[in-house]
């Protein structure tokens, strides 16, 4: 499955290939690249099934799900050891077996290149590799903090798959971390909901390792995905608010609507974050039609009103050309009308734009905040190759957390007309009861009885039917010593619960104390 993924995803078709190498204007940025490759077992996760679907036995060993990330980073000049193509292939051997001897590694290599490119002669397979590569094995890091970029790859991809748009960010800065696209229970995946969720966990796991990294700036965080990898970013992001911003190099969040339509937490509200999205030629519209997934009415991206969009078409530039390796080994006739250079200089603006991107995202850098606004014949981009399309932001998502940001902004007060006036304009916004309850706790743990009172208030005007809602305000007026407020709501909680042990002794304590 696999190595058809790798054939299909590579156009393999008849003719020659010539390995090349994306060049990204401007160039390197002003640092060199570190490469360093760790294997973690994740025991949180059962990777091989229960069954042995070649013995059709029950599995035996640990059944760990393996994560083998490659991080790419700022190095000091001139240290680590200088690496070539053939060294990126060779990590894609150990993916999922660790411990493979160097001579099973070099087997692999071998049969990687004859079976996912058939079409380079010997002379041409040993030109593509020995390119060397701007990173440098297990270099030492630069001094200072730098942004986060966690890359997922395409359908059953390796974490290699971009190497050179890893490297090139890097020079400019920051950290990326890439693992291999894995299937759930195997090394293939299948293009569902399951799949893309098990990779999006993934990437949660890689930001977990970022977070050890001294070099790590993890207030700044990215997650970049090309091909399904850009679907599990999006949901990795529903998931995980520690991603500030969202890149997809032709992601399958447009591709595949009926899986993003499943992922249900996948909110507007959850994913109001910036994202770049750059996709490949349009089709025109009969052809969207044929494929009845693309032509779905429904677009993740166009429900993302909280959120500045900037949607890149990239006209010479078909999926494959998204991802460096297939730009390398794939064959000419895999670029339609146009060349392999043509679709080299539209892959190097590609990470000229995710460059900018991510400076002005997590960097707050004004000049690319600049550049992605700019005309791109005012970025000096070739003429007719590419175009941007810009939504920005339609205001703050109607949340919890955006509730208590104002509300701490204005003094903590008036939370009762705060909560009107967000829900005039979403009037779908109502906060879950528990939620409420749970904000309200914090307040009173720290002794704060008038804003936990204007909370237990909202919640139970929200919820009249809540004898929990009741009961907290009951304890938030006990707890500030107003008894006649406390006992008529301890009152109301037996109207819900006329066994409530805790009412009923607050009410024999406070009527004792009122000689009532």
């Amino acid at each position: 499955m696999r190595k058809l993924l790798l054939l299909i995803i590579s156009g393999l078709v008849s003719g020659v290939a010539i390995a090349a190498t994306p060049v990204f204007p401007g160039g390197p940025g002003e640092y060199d690249v570190g490469l360093r490759l760790v294997q973690f077992q994740d025991r949180s996760r059962a990777y091989p099934g229960k069954i042995d679907l070649l013995t059709g036995a029950p599995t035996q060993g640990e059944r760990w799900r393996p994560i083998q990330a490659l991080t790419w980073y700022p190095a000091r000049r001139g240290t680590g050891t200088a690496l070539r193509y053939a060294d990126y292939v060779r990590t894609a051997a150990t993916e999922e077996h660790f411990g493979l001897e160097a001579a099973a590694v070099d087997r692999f290599v071998l049969t990687y290149m004859q079976d996912n490119y058939p079409i380079l002669d010997a002379g041409q397979n040993k030109a593509a590799l020995a390119q060397p590569m701007l990173a440098r094995r297990d270099a030492r890091p630069a001094a200072g903090k730098f942004p986060i970029v966690i890359y997922a790859p395409g359908s059953s991809m390796s974490a290699h798959e971009n190497a050179d748009l890893c490297e090139y960010l890097a020079s400019h800065g920051y950290i990326v971390i890439a693992s291999p696209s894995l299937g759930t229970h195997t090394r293939s995946i299948d293009l569902d909901l399951d799949s893309a969720e098990s990779q999006a966990r993934d990437i949660a796991f890689l930001l977990g390792y970022a977070e050890t990294l001294p070099q790590a700036d993890i207030r700044h965080v990215a997650a970049m995905g090309y091909s399904f990898g850009g679907l599990a970013n999006v949901l990795a992001a529903a998931r995980d608010d520690r991603i500030s911003a969202l890149v997809s190099l032709d992601g399958s969040v447009r591709y595949f609507p009926s899986i993003v339509k499943q992922a249900t937490y996948a909110t507007p509200e959850r994913l109001a974050l910036p994202m770049l999205y750059l996709g490949g030629k349009p089709s025109n519209a009969e052809a969207m039609n044929r494929a009845k997934e693309v032509a779905a009415s429904y677009s993740l991206m166009n429900q993302m009103r909280y959120s500045d969009l900037y949607n890149v078409t990239m006209y010479t530039m078909e999926h494959a050309a998204f991802q460096g390796e297939s730009l390398r080994l794939g064959p000419e006739e895999r670029f339609g009308e146009y060349s392999r250079e043509d679709a080299l200089l539209a892959h190097g603006w590609m990470g000229r734009y995710v460059r900018a991107f991510l400076d002005a995202y997590l960097r707050g850098d004004a000049s690319g905040l600049a550049f992605l606004a700019n005309k791109p014949a005012a970025n000096a981009v070739p003429a007719h190759l590419l175009a941007v399309d810009v939504h920005r932001a339609e205001g703050e998502p109607a949340t919890l957390a955006t509730m208590a940001t104002h509300y701490a902004r204005q003094g903590y007060r008036d939370l009762a007309t705060l909560y009107r006036g967000m829900h005039e304009r979403a009037p779908g916004f109502k906060p879950d009861e528990r939620a409420l309850i749970a904000w309200g706790e914090k307040f009173l743990e720290a002794g704060r009885y008038a804003e936990a009172t204007d909370i237990y208030q909202l919640a139970t005007s929200l919820y009249p039917d809540s004898g929990r809602a009741v009961f907290y305000l009951a304890l938030t007026y006990d707890k500030k010593h107003d008894d006649v407020l406390a006992l008529e709501a301890y009152r109301r909680v037996l109207g819900f619960w006329p066994d409530q042990a805790e009412a009923r002794q607050a009410i024999a304590r406070l009527e004792a104390r009122s000689g009532r």
